[in-house]
């Protein structure tokens, strides 16, 4: 394209073609094309290669106007006439550049006092599969995509309902980049949605490369481990958030969705626990917890317990556990930061490395390392055991942040113990729960419903009932019907 050539013609509603193509140098993606109307009046099409459809462009679009007179043209009932799916008059010549770099397709003419705007995109996108991170045995195996209109329609397929809305914000000074917040009318409470929309106006970024940035520019508690949106990539787990009266952001260019307002108990909850018998979803929920516990616990248990409380060790377990002992050369907390950094950048690497070579990095780090650490009496047998049960117990936590919290909490839980014992883990504990009880989620109790206590929402929340008995929604959603199936003024 010769951009140096530019057309010093304005349109009479101010659009400056001049302007138009000198900030599109230097943009080699923009396909400019020149048409005559009339045969006499020049005009322009300007659209970006890779983003548009160019058979649909040339079928829908340009022909249908290079075949319209300059009278026609001037008719705006003629313009939306088109056979475009959405038709845009545009009079600002940044809006036209806006226009061009979203990925419509936009006509020129000086003798026309609009320009016209078309979308007919054409973007290249992955197929919709399930998530790596976030499995189940009964439910749906899909997961969102990075372009926010599949993943609108994703919903949308699931909830057949015009109550279903979505306010679209454009956020980045520089990217320009489209979020949605997703609720439902007449379930959801509309002063946090509103609130809600309101801080994520006043973000001011040049780009969001994930949804990371919108939760780090919303959460009332920045320095927390513990996250305040839950993150996911499954379209059910936003479904049954939608269906609670909570809110989803989705972010284009991104699979990954925020759900809020959630409690402490929303992270160690999965779809696995209401598509089985209510039995088999009450032990799967309490066995996350024992798991949770054991995450957290288990290796500043053996600190406190070989540095400080060996005589609360039965005697039969403490001859063997002193024999282990005796061959390494570290303190009890040295030997155990030791094999915890291990597994950790072990995990580390299998995430980023490529599959095949991930695998068998876990492989040959789990049973060479951890053979070889104990055969050069660096660690005991035991706590071989115990950094394995810990490494598993953090597994079963279906949501990756949380999951992070806590592995990070583990080591401030190791090096408490390993000053105080028990009484450090305590202490650390005393202070978890504190903190836990100051948070808030979206300005609802972080630690709802077992404080504030709401008794009927105990019935989901370390256990669940069965489904008949669950016939109200949450309290901390703050919902406007409080009845799942029904109308709200109907008693249950």
């Amino acid at each position: 394209m010769n951009w140096k050539k530019r057309s010093t013609e304005n349109t009479p509603s101010g659009i400056d073609l001049k302007y138009i193509n000198e900030n599109l140098q230097d943009c080699p993606d923009v396909i400019r094309k020149k048409v005559y109307i009339d045969n006499r009046q020049g005009a322009f099409f300007y659209f970006l290669e890779g983003l548009t459809d160019k058979d649909l462009i040339q079928r829908d679009f340009i022909n249908p106007i290079v075949e319209m007179s300059l009278r026609e043209l001037s008719n705006e009932m003629n313009i939306h006439n088109l056979p475009c799916n959405k038709t845009t008059l545009l009079h600002d010549s940044q809006a036209v550049i806006d226009s061009i770099m979203s990925g419509d397709s936009v006509f020129i003419c000086a003798a026309l006092p609009f320009a016209v705007s078309c979308t007919l995109a054409d973007i290249e996108k992955r197929a919709i599969e399930e998530p790596v991170i976030e499995k189940n045995v009964r439910g749906p195996h899909e997961g969102f995509v990075e372009p926010l209109g599949t993943n609108l329609s994703i919903l949308r397929r699931k909830i057949k309902n015009n109550n279903l809305k979505f306010k679209t914000v454009t956020l980045g000074v520089q990217t320009k980049q489209k979020v949605a917040v997703a609720y439902i009318e007449g379930i959801a409470n509309m002063e946090i949605v509103n609130g809600l929309i309101d801080k994520i106006n006043n973000i001011e970024i040049d780009g969001l490369l994930a949804i990371g940035y919108i939760e780090q520019s919303l959460t009332s508690h920045p320095n927390s481990l513990f996250p305040q949106f839950l993150a996911t990539e499954r379209p059910d787990k936003a479904m049954s958030a939608l269906l609670e009266g909570r809110i989803t952001i989705l972010l284009d260019g991104t699979p990954v969705v925020l759900v809020a307002p959630v409690n402490f108990l929303t992270f160690f909850q999965a779809l696995d626990d209401y598509s089985t018998l209510w039995i088999h979803g009450s032990f799967l929920r309490m066995l996350r917890f024992t798991a949770l516990i054991v995450a957290i616990l288990l290796p500043s248990l053996y600190i406190a317990i070989t540095s400080f409380h060996y005589y609360s060790v039965p005697l039969n377990l403490l001859v063997p556990l002193a024999e282990s002992r005796a061959k390494v050369p570290f303190p009890p907390i040295i030997e155990v930061l030791i094999l915890e950094a291990t597994v950790e950048m072990v995990r580390e690497a299998a995430v980023r490395l490529p599959t095949y070579i991930g695998t068998a990095i876990s492989v040959v780090a789990g049973l060479i390392l951890g053979e070889a650490a104990v055969q050069a009496g660096i660690v005991s047998d035991l706590l071989i055991v115990i950094v394995a049960a810990t490494a598993v117990a953090s597994y079963v936590i279906p949501s990756y942040d949380m999951s992070l919290a806590v592995r990070i909490l583990r080591f401030l839980f190791m090096v408490a113990s390993s000053i105080f014992g028990i009484i450090g883990i305590v202490m650390c504990t005393a202070l978890t729960l504190a903190h836990l009880l100051t948070m808030d989620s979206l300005g609802q109790p972080y630690f709802q419903p077992l404080t504030p206590l709401v008794k009927k929402d105990i019935k989901d929340t370390f256990f669940r009932l069965p489904i008949k008995n669950m016939g109200k929604r949450q309290e901390m959603t703050r919902t406007n019907n409080k009845f799942r199936g029904r109308s709200d003024d109907r008693k249950k």
